[in-house]
């Protein structure tokens, strides 16, 4: 059976929007194609992968469990929270064993966790001293304050349920549950006791006596369900250990628990953490299925770390990247990608964010880590899982790096990527799995950072350690400049120490080999804003290459941000695009964030352009546009005019023959517009291919249950050559194709 599913989305929110009345005269769209005025690259369908939003775990990377290390503490099922606000409520520990309720509904505002080597999450006084939020965030009828909602204020039957939870014994971590069968007498414990094999806390099953099965099961992502194909297997790897030999049973099941496949294993049992791998095959398809972790006779064991993927028949080259995400990035055109954000710099344990950190056997990369996002990270998919991905849909890849890592780490990360098998780091590579190099040609230097004399010497830093490995490494900056045109003027300190960045760089004589990335708005409206210029770098830009004769800033904006995944941020980013490609010749690299979602399970910055659930994947609108642009790819950006471009907006390209053009229309108006077209020094065909998208409500979006609602259309019409008329639909792109005659 085949699950996967593409739909085009048209979805909006209130916003940015604009009302037009009916016009006595039509817009006039002037194109002459004899005048070229940019180059676009294909490397404009970038895309932006971080710790949010569970875009690898559960998404592309083929890991099928949620709660690997389980390190959550207990569920939260008594609060029957609303779908939407599963994924952003946990329970917490402070030093006393208070249980409070954390949100991760706005992760900027920072709490004070407690070290890793502490038992327990957080400090009283630091749960009660927490800053609060600008407006009280309403969760399923829970009133959040500040990013806790504290046991005092909690109603008296949620306190009692709370304090049984987490002394009881049925203490199991958060998206695992309970799997009792017969009559067994039974104990679950979440155990801190400094011997956990990642993190801090380890699952315990015990079965005392009776008849029957003790055990957990696991319903992968946020317990949406994990899909099995009938005869494919699954394989794995449990990390446990036990004081006394003990069989452990896994097994794969239907929705009701149903086993579809289950194998017994022997632990030695000698109190050390073993490695137990697996391999089971449905005897049928389920859509929602579970994985199941059981003892059938009296026993104990300790749980430290599960992992399940589908076998080589789901996976791409054999790395641990599910084939039907990367079909997805590939029928989308990415051409780059970008693996930085919020895990590098926001996160409470960034000095667990190192590289080396990350390059043993997934099982072996015992670090879980506060990432900001998400509050349970692990090191199980990483910057070479990421490079992977990158080589596999054959895109340029991005990866930003602490830029705490040091001199002698860079240097090695950068022979670990690019060096030849007989070096030190090369050899590494080698040996797990990978002879070539990768080929990586950006290393970014933190993330979203200010222009600083410590980042400057950062960025130094991190040059002369990877051009030690790799001479034609390329540095890119994280820094973002804003629409206030005051930003990075010329006399302010940021500028200042930019210059004094790229002459060291050119007196390097490497002035090509510093990149700037500034992020940018994907909010409908601007494409049309005056900071336009001044956000993207571009103003920037002109300022250097003033100061600086013969240099050009090479910008790669990476992370178009909107907001939300609807038709208004699908016609944002068509805004977007056509604004982009007239500017062509000013960038590099163009990126878009989010790249994936689980639909319905955002906990900040519900932006994701591909949603998937357990059994299904498919595009939101923005991804569509990708796919029409990189599909049918013309390089060559002519002169347009609009005579009313605030509302009506024309891009037009041609390929490198000449014998192609297309023309790309955003009408950003709630009522359609009609146009008289002129095209010059290009006699083309009278009939032309029409791709247009939209005509709906801003806020219409595809689901789970209609994953086809707002989907491209693709007709012909036959245009004039001179003065065509053509009525473009409320809120849509259109591309019209013509051939030459």
């Amino acid at each position: 059976m085949k699950y996967l599913l593409f739909a085009i989305i048209l979805t909006g929110m209130s916003g940015y929007f604009i009302t037009v009345t009916a016009q006595n005269q039509p817009v006039r769209l002037d194109v002459d194609v004899s005048q070229k005025i940019a180059t676009a690259s294909r490397l404009f369908n970038g895309t932006n992968i971080e710790d949010i939003n569970n875009q690898t775990n559960g998404g592309v990377f083929s890991q099928l469990l949620h709660g690997e290390a389980f390190e959550e503490n207990v569920e939260t099922d008594f609060l029957h929270l609303d779908r939407a606000d599963y994924s952003k409520i946990y329970v917490v520990l402070d030093e006393r064993r208070i249980p409070h309720l954390l949100t991760q509904s706005d992760v900027y505002n920072r709490v004070n966790w407690n070290n890793l080597t502490e038992k327990n999450d957080f400090h009283s006084k630091d749960i009660y001293n927490a800053n609060p939020f600008r407006r009280p965030h309403i969760l399923s009828g829970y009133r959040f304050p500040t990013r806790f909602l504290v046991f005092d204020s909690l109603p008296g039957n949620i306190q009692t349920i709370l304090l049984d939870r987490i002394n009881g014994n049925e203490q199991i971590s958060k998206f695992w549950s309970k799997l009792v069968n017969g009559n067994p007498r039974y104990d679950y414990q979440l155990i801190r006791d400094g011997n956990a094999y990642m993190g801090r806390q380890t699952q315990s099953i015990t079965f005392i006596d009776g008849s029957g099965e003790v055990g957990i099961t696991n319903h992968g992502l946020y317990r949406m369900g994990i899909h099995f194909e009938a005869g494919k297997p699954y394989d794995g790897i449990i990390r446990l250990k036990s004081n006394e030999p003990v069989t452990v049973f896994v097994s794969l099941r239907d929705e009701k628990g149903i086993v579809l496949a289950e194998k017994p294993y022997q632990v030695k049992g000698d109190g050390t953490y073993e490695k137990l791998t697996f391999e089971l095959t449905p005897d049928k398809d389920v859509l929602e299925g579970c994985f199941g972790i059981s003892l059938k006779n009296r026993g104990c064991i300790e749980l430290g770390f599960a992992f399940l993927q589908p076998g080589e028949w789901g996976r791409s080259m054999g790395f641990p990247l599910r084939k039907t995400f990367i079909e997805a990035l590939k029928k989308q055109g990415i051409t780059a990608i970008r693996y930085n954000g919020s895990m590098v710099d926001v996160g409470t344990d960034t000095y667990n964010y190192r590289w080396k950190k990350m390059i043993k056997p997934i099982d072996e990369r015992r670090i879980t880590y506060r990432s900001g996002f998400c509050p349970y990270a692990t090191h199980s998919f990483a910057f070479i899982e990421m490079i992977q991905l990158a080589e596999v849909i054959g895109a340029e890849c991005i990866i930003g790096m602490s830029m705490d890592e040091s001199s002698e780490d860079i240097r090695d990360f950068v022979e670990y990527v690019n060096g030849p098998a007989n070096s030190k780091w090369g050899a590494l590579r080698a040996v797990l799995g990978h002879p070539q190099p990768y080929h990586l040609k950006y290393i970014q230097v933190d993330n979203e950072r200010n222009m600083t004399r410590g980042y400057l010497e950062c960025v130094k830093k991190f040059a002369l350690a990877a051009w030690e490995s790799d001479p034609e490494m390329t540095i890119m900056t994280s820094l973002n400049i804003g629409t206030n045109t005051e930003s990075y003027a010329r006399g302010t300190k940021e500028y200042d120490l930019t210059c004094e960045m790229i002459k060291w760089f050119i007196d390097q004589g490497k002035p090509d080999k510093i990149a700037w990335d500034p992020h940018y708005g994907g909010w409908l409206g601007f494409a049309n804003d005056p900071g336009y210029t001044h956000e993207m770098g571009i103003d920037l830009q002109t300022d250097l290459a003033r100061d600086f004769p013969g240099f050009k800033l090479n910008l790669h904006p990476m992370e178009e941000n909107g907001s939300r995944c609807d038709w208004e941020r699908g016609l944002a980013h068509a805004h977007n695009w056509n604004k982009n490609q007239r500017y062509g010749d000013h960038f590099r690299m163009l990126g878009t964030a989010n790249t994936f979602q689980p639909h319905g399970l955002h906990y900040m910055w519900d932006q994701g352009r591909i949603h998937y659930n357990s059994h299904a994947i498919w595009f939101q609108p923005s991804a569509y546009i990708d796919e029409a642009m990189i599909t049918e790819w013309l390089p060559n950006v002519v002169k347009t005019v609009s005579s009313n471009e605030p509302v009506v907006d024309i891009t037009a390209k041609t390929n490198a023959a000449a014998d192609t053009l297309s023309l790309y229309i955003v009408n950003l108006s709630d009522e359609p517009q009609q146009a008289i077209i002129n095209i010059a020094n290009f006699r083309h065909k009278s009939k032309a291919k029409v791709w247009t998208i939209g005509n709906c409500a801003l806020t219409e979006a595809n689901t789970d249950k209609n994953m086809y609602n707002v989907i491209p259309k693709i007709t012909s019409v036959n245009l004039a050559r001179t003065d065509a008329k053509y009525t473009f639909p409320k809120h849509s792109y259109t591309i019209i194709t013509l051939y030459k005659n």
